[in-house]
């Protein structure tokens, strides 16, 4: 039956260091290191911790911030670029006690497997991210009532995306000392030298807000013409 699984591998060239992650249907977190050219180290397992109905999209988000702090850390080669791939393993999920940093190693052969079977060439976190949801039953596929992965969004939000798990900041433009900026972990607003950081639900609700309000200028036309 085996494994559907999504991940990455980065090297640091100052440290010599390399890092793997990858993430299985169970919603298992794997994790190695070691040093760039050698025999990576498997580490414990990160299960979903206690009795998560949605394990995935919860450990997909760790995934992320991995990949972004692993970037501020230096690991910018990418010696596997993000990818969705089926392993021939049956992987075993480990939602039953000890949870979290607690649980049994387990699966040694998963993160070779995985570094083994993953194309080689460009590969972007949230596309792989996408297939892999996809694979998993988790979205429509693409050319279903709502397409997934990297179709279903306009281009200049697959460039943000992209550039988010990069690790790389997004900001607006300088306009009378105020605006924005958008980083993998948050967004601030900013107003001269002063500036406050939102929460998630201020994000979620000023996003319906701007939502909102671009759409009812497209529908009164008074956008048409502003500058």
């Amino acid at each position: 039956m085996g494994t559907m699984v999504v991940g990455f591998r980065l090297g640091c060239d100052r440290k010599g260091r390399q890092a793997t992650v990858v993430l299985t249907q169970a919603g298992v977190l794997h994790h190695s290191g070691g040093l760039l050219g050698m025999e990576v180290r498997p580490a414990r397992p990160h299960a979903p911790v206690g009795r998560d109905p949605h394990p995935v999209p919860r450990q997909a988000a760790t995934l992320r911030k991995l990949y972004a702090d692993l970037h501020h850390q230096g690991y910018t080669r990418e010696l596997i670029t993000p990818a969705c791939v089926r392993l021939d393993t049956d992987e075993h999920p480990l939602h039953s006690r000890p949870w979290g940093e607690h649980a049994p190693r387990a699966h040694p052969e998963l993160i070779a497997e995985f570094t083994g079977a993953a194309p080689a060439g460009p590969g972007v976190l949230e596309d792989a991210l996408s297939d892999f949801y996809a694979s998993i039953g988790l979205v429509p596929r693409a050319g279903s009532a709502l397409p997934a992965g990297r179709a279903g969004a306009p281009p200049a939000v697959r460039e943000a995306l992209r550039s988010l798990a990069e690790g790389r900041t997004l900001t607006s433009r300088p306009r009378r000392g105020a605006g924005w900026t958008v980083t993998g972990t948050g967004v601030r607003l900013n107003v001269g030298r002063v500036g406050e950081t939102l929460s998630h639900r201020e994000v979620a609700e000023l996003q319906a807000a701007l939502t909102a309000w671009l759409r009812h200028q497209r529908g009164s036309g008074a956008g048409s013409g502003a500058r």
